[in-house]
């Protein structure tokens, strides 16, 4: 018997992250979408501190402006949002060192954990990109 997967994503926002005010906005816009898909109170915190402490990365610690994006994502009847923040900076030098927090970097390690996935690349010289994403509990 073969399963299908439905998977989709709509996306509801992308704002420019260079300056502190669009680490704010961008705490404010995905703490509203979240609350529209009906996330509970203590999630909509979880999310809006990782969003917060990850663009605040970029405009602290890149050396470039980077951008922000948010899905409302669907697959397997689960219902969600995905987040991007992305930057052309420096990198970061061992991120493997910074997830395990015994490097610089002790926001990203808690940012991880606030979320249910989180992923992040970071090639010397060519900037960083991070994905968070946070279902809404089923049903």
């Amino acid at each position: 018997m073969t399963t299908t997967t439905t998977h989709s994503e709509k996306e509801l926002a992308k704002l420019p992250v260079a300056r502190l005010q669009d680490v704010l906005l961008a705490r404010l816009v995905v703490r509203e979408e979240a609350a529209r898909l009906g996330f509970a109170a203590h999630a909509l915190t979880q999310i809006a501190t990782a969003v917060s402490e990850i663009a605040r990365n970029v405009v602290q610690h890149s050396g470039c402006s980077g951008h922000f994006s948010v899905f409302e994502i669907a697959d397997g009847g689960r219902i969600g949002l995905r987040i991007s923040v992305d930057d052309g900076g420096i990198g970061i030098g061992d991120v493997d060192r910074v997830l395990a927090g015994t490097a610089p970097g002790a926001g990203i390690p808690g940012c991880r954990k606030l979320m249910d996935e989180f992923a992040i690349r970071s090639p010397a010289g060519t900037g960083t990109s991070v994905t968070m994403v946070k279902w809404l509990p089923r049903a």
